[in-house]
């Protein structure tokens, strides 16, 4: 059985397509793996293709909304690592009145079509919390969620968890945790701003962060694929490190675990 996980947050500029890519490309060594571009911004294919697509998500979504049962054929990037790629168009779903009253279905097919011939597949979603990214979270076992520390809050994370929470789901969605990304060791602002979230929220903090790197900022600004060229860069060693620790949090802690957990902090 394939593990689905959305990587989510409602934050822009906190790297969840690079922390896409990156686990993808790590898991996909060992491991068949599938990502799919939820994105209508397709930053996500970009960067792991040049081609023009004409089997978007976009296409199959609309194909699945007028009762089709559409062709799911994948880019294949290599033997283990197949994409669905992204369009601008997914961003006209949003307002489709058929979409807001079944999207859950609607994916919830499109996942059950394809989930058995993959280990992994890894969402990469938008960053508004609308009816496209509700109806992916739906069908998923699992939520990674990025951040930096200039952009973290407590507050903000307890916001997430009760939207989250108010998505209906057939099984308990596990939540992985919450990674640093752009992480600066050498700052103080930033130890102090981890050691804080640690303090509140404890074990949902993963061990590893990814350092910064301006290397990495270029890539991304440029739509060049990260590990085409940092396989051997300290950043690269960072994902790797994280790619490990996200598979040992697997099914680890529920979300109506963490906001009972959270409730409770705010009942004392």
């Amino acid at each position: 059985m394939s593990q689905t996980i959305a990587v989510y947050n409602f934050k822009g500029g906190v790297g969840k397509t690079s922390t896409t890519l990156r686990l993808a490309h790590n898991w996909s060594r060992s491991f068949k793996v599938l990502v799919i571009d939820c994105d209508p911004q397709a930053n996500l294919t970009q960067a792991l293709s040049e081609e023009s697509h004409s089997n978007t998500l976009f296409s199959l979504t609309k194909k699945l909304l007028h009762n089709e049962q559409p062709e799911i054929k994948p880019v294949e990037i290599h033997s283990y690592l197949h994409l669905i790629p992204g369009d601008y168009q997914m961003a006209e779903i949003e307002s489709n009145t058929q979409f807001i009253s079944f999207g859950h279905i609607i994916f919830y097919k499109l996942l059950s079509a394809i989930k058995h011939d993959y280990d992994f597949i890894l969402l990469d979603c938008p960053t508004h919390f609308g009816v496209t990214v509700k109806s992916f979270i739906a069908n998923t076992n699992s939520i990674l969620i990025p951040s930096t520390p200039g952009s973290f809050s407590v507050t903000g994370f307890k916001k997430l968890m009760t939207y989250l929470n108010e998505v209906k789901k057939e099984k308990p969605l596990s939540i992985l945790g919450i990674f640093f990304n752009l992480y600066r060791k050498n700052t103080l602002l930033h130890q102090k701003i981890v050691r804080e979230a640690e303090q509140e929220l404890g074990d949902l903090i993963l061990d590893q962060r990814v350092r910064e790197s301006i290397r990495v900022s270029e890539a991304n600004q440029q739509n060049e694929l990260l590990y085409s060229f940092t396989d051997q860069s300290a950043v690269a060693e960072d994902f790797l490190k994280l790619s490990d620790e996200v598979i040992s949090r697997m099914n680890r802690v529920t979300l109506t675990e963490i906001v009972d957990q959270l409730s409770s902090q705010e009942v004392n």
